[in-house]
């Protein structure tokens, strides 16, 4: 009985921390988001960012100098947000799974969003920002 309970016991724990795990299908993977030409040939697609998802909900962008953020995937959205001292920038993604053999997902940025506090101060993300693609990307794994 004492042995029954306790493996009912550890059972139980390993649902509850994984329930709890701050993973997710991107923690641990790093993705070029790239635009391009020939839908057949990943040569021809030119990255836009490249994205190193961590545990914790946190992103690395190493187009902003490795700069770290914050990121949530609900569904079929993915939200990633950079924040310093004095500006924020947030990007949207509209994912679904990519039609190509070379690409994990394929997206759209459905809504972003730059704030500066201080225009006079040299902005990390405004021309990131303003460089952002205009139609659909790419999630190339690394």
């Amino acid at each position: 009985m004492k042995k029954g309970f306790m493996i009912l016991i550890a059972v139980l724990s390993a649902l509850i921390i994984t329930a709890c795990s701050n993973s997710d299908e991107l923690s641990g993977k790093t993705f070029d988001v790239s635009e391009g030409g020939s839908p057949n040939d990943p040569d021809k697609f030119y990255t836009k960012m490249k994205l190193e998802f961590l545990d914790e909900k946190k992103v690395i962008n190493h187009h902003l100098h490795g700069e770290e953020g914050t990121y949530e995937l609900k569904d079929d959205k993915l939200i990633i947000q950079f924040e310093n001292e004095n500006e924020s920038l947030e990007i949207e993604f509209a994912l679904e799974e990519s039609d190509l053999d070379f690409s994990e997902y394929s997206a759209e940025i459905s809504d972003s969003n730059f704030q500066i506090e201080d225009s006079d101060q040299v902005s990390k993300y405004q021309k990131f920002y303003f460089d952002l693609p205009r139609r659909n990307v790419e999630f190339i794994e690394r």
